[in-house]
């Protein structure tokens, strides 16, 4: 597997981004190593969006390369509504990972607490595995791996910050 980031690609010098795609896909061909585009909104943003011809040359840069690259490759990103549309018709699976179901996060408990789960885990609602480890490495720095409901006020505290925090579902009936 060959990772790349935008760190990896991306240059202030015109023409450099593009070279450095180009590069990216031919070492994995020469390679046959699979490879992976991390945060790849950065690599191929809506091009409607676009304010500098480089942004729109970036992009195709990258779509002539994913067309024509003969091994299997991804492209993850946290923002797939960002993402040209042209750049989602090439691809053959698109994968959504959601938040984790309610049986999941008493298994994610346990995997990075090494506890039994209390109860509430279940009841909280947009949690991922990422929250989890981000909240297990501040538990092990704090001390408290092993006190479920510090673990707990944490991983609420993971979940309040997310700016896609759901609303209620449903209506609320007024009286006029």
């Amino acid at each position: 597997v060959i990772q790349k980031r935008a760190s990896d690609l991306l240059s202030k010098w015109v023409g450099e981004s593009e070279r450095n795609i180009a590069a990216a896909f031919a070492e994995a061909r020469e390679s046959g190593a699979f490879l992976v585009f991390d945060e790849a909104d950065s690599l191929l943003g809506d091009r409607r969006n676009a304010q500098q011809g480089w942004e729109i040359s970036q992009v195709n840069e990258m779509l002539t390369w994913m067309e024509s690259h003969e091994q299997p490759f991804a492209c993850i990103t946290n923002l797939m509504s960002h993402l040209d549309e042209a750049a989602l018709r090439r691809f053959s699976f698109k994968v959504r990972f959601d938040f984790l179901k309610p049986e999941q996060r008493d298994a994610a408990f346990r995997h990075y607490f090494g506890i039994e789960p209390p109860d509430g885990v279940r009841a909280m609602d947009l949690l991922t595995p990422g929250d989890y480890a981000v909240v297990r490495n501040r538990a092990k720095l704090l001390g408290c791996m092993d006190d479920a409901p510090e673990l707990m006020r944490m991983l609420r505290q993971e979940v309040t910050i997310k700016p896609n925090n759901r609303r209620e579902i449903g209506f609320k009936a007024s009286v006029h």
